[in-house]
Formats: C-alpha cells, structure tokens, sequence
C-alpha cells in the first residue's frame, strides 16, 4: 500500500465532511423564521405541534408553565391561521398570539 496517496485522500475526505458539516449547521431547524404561507400550506394535523413551539418559545411563566397541547390547538392554531392568512409572507415567530399573557 502506498502511503503518499492515502494521506492526502484521507485529508481531502476530511475537508470534505467538515465543508458539509458545517453547511448542515448553518440550517435552521425551528420553526420560527418559517412564512405563514408554508405554515397554512401545511397538513392541518402538523400545524398543532409547530404552533405549540411558537407559543411556548419564549414563556416568561412563573414555575416553569406553559401554554398547553389543548389550548394552542383550540385558541392558538386559528389564530395563528387567521393571521397568516391575512398577511401571508410573515414569518412565524413576529406573529402577536393572545394567548402570550
């Protein structure tokens, strides 16, 4: 086996996987810069868990609370979809819910 040909193709894979690992990194994985166009083009089933991450992404509640699974489905998701709908390049997280008190 010759070893001046491994060492620099080990070196290049390695560049390689670190160029891609830090393109991967740079991806944003919340929801919060998402449009309200994508958010109502979603399947309805999904927007619960997306708006219950937008609700509860900044709780200033005392004692660790937390807006509920039942209320951002009932009160939050219509609400969020109403104002998506009326404005529908905005991203998620500039959305004013009521429901933060």
């Amino acid at each position: 086996m010759n070893h001046r040909k491994v060492i620099p193709t080990f070196i290049a894979c390695a560049a390689i996987a670190l160029s891609i690992n830090s393109a991967f990194a740079l991806q944003e994985t919340t929801p919060q810069n998402m449009t309200c166009q994508k958010f109502t083009d979603m399947n309805p089933k999904t927007m619960t868990p997306i708006a219950f991450w937008v609700v509860n992404k900044n709780t200033d509640f005392k004692g660790g609370d937390y807006i509920d699974w039942h209320e951002v489905e009932t009160v939050s998701v219509p609400q969020m979809v109403k104002q998506c709908n009326q404005n529908p390049h905005a991203k998620l997280g500039e959305l004013n819910l009521n429901a933060k008190k």
